[in-house]
């Protein structure tokens, strides 16, 4: 009986183990690595969140019959990440410094950028990642705001761009609405 026992022990353990490894995400076309914004986050206010696909899965089956867009939408997300945190004067440049190297590594690597704000106070700015066949595969939004709140988030996996303000209601990513809002107008003007 013992033996029957240590031997199930075991085997949960393992399955344990197992479930709990995290998935690689680099290995995505759409992951960015933003470096380690934890040493921002000691402010007063700071907000990670990080959804994997298994979650994501589970909300798409809930939401289901009563927003079937949102459901079809995130079963191609594999992984959502957003860190929010305050900006400060003695923060500003470092945090500026960050976006301008994200800015410039996702332009090189072939990411559209399809919003940019500059000004002497605040940065923003949008990015989608395309595949050959004009899929979304990877969205990355970088928003910072002296004396206000830093966004870096990064949405990873299938996305479209129609629906992905219902993403931002349901989920609450800052700017993420501004997409929707940006390709709207986009479309608007090539009419």
């Amino acid at each position: 009986m013992k033996a029957k026992i240590l031997l199930c022990m075991a085997i949960f353990f393992v399955a344990t183990l197992n479930f709990a490894q995290k998935a690689d995400y680099t290995k995505y076309k759409g992951f960015v690595d933003f470096g380690n914004l934890e040493k921002f986050e000691s402010g007063e206010e700071a907000t990670e969140v990080v959804i994997e696909a298994h979650l994501l899965n589970m909300v798409a089956k809930m939401a289901g019959k009563n927003e079937p867009e949102l459901a079809q939408m995130l079963q191609g997300i594999k992984l959502i990440k957003v860190h929010t945190f305050s900006v400060t004067e003695s923060n500003f440049e470092k945090l500026s410094g960050i976006v301008k190297n994200v800015d410039k590594n996702l332009v090189t690597s072939g990411w559209d950028r399809i919003v940019k704000t500059r000004s002497k106070d605040e940065l923003v700015n949008v990015f989608i990642l395309t595949s050959k066949d004009e899929k979304v595969e990877g969205l990355v939004v970088t928003s910072i705001e002296k004396n206000g709140e830093a966004a870096f988030v990064n949405i990873v996996g299938t996305i479209d761009l129609e629906t992905i303000g219902q993403l931002s209601d349901k989920f609450d990513i800052p700017a993420i609405g501004e997409v929707s809002k940006s390709k709207e107008k986009d479309s608007s003007t090539k009419k």
